[in-house]
């Protein structure tokens, strides 16, 4: 299956492209593979990052000791 494919070119740092060719002589793999596959993973693990929803925790506080539709009530318990 022919799958066309655009090119770029890439400013990699030297560090990180002497791990990708490492790994892609380990592997037996050609770079553009590594690299693709590299990517593919960063960019699903930072997918899941933000589909995770943020909670906070939530505290049960009791029953009220007054009813704060009660201003006056609410007054007076301020006060003590």
């Amino acid at each position: 299956m022919f799958v066309c494919m655009k090119r770029t070119t890439l400013l990699i740092e030297d560090a990180c492209m002497d791990g990708v060719r490492e790994l892609a002589h380990k592997t037996g793999r050609q770079l553009s593979q590594v690299v693709n596959e590299i990517l593919a993973e960063g960019l699903e693990r930072r997918r899941r990052r933000q589909r995770t929803a943020f909670h906070l925790p939530s505290f049960a506080m009791g029953k009220p000791r007054v009813n704060l539709g009660d201003r006056d009530a609410l007054e007076a318990q301020m006060e003590s």
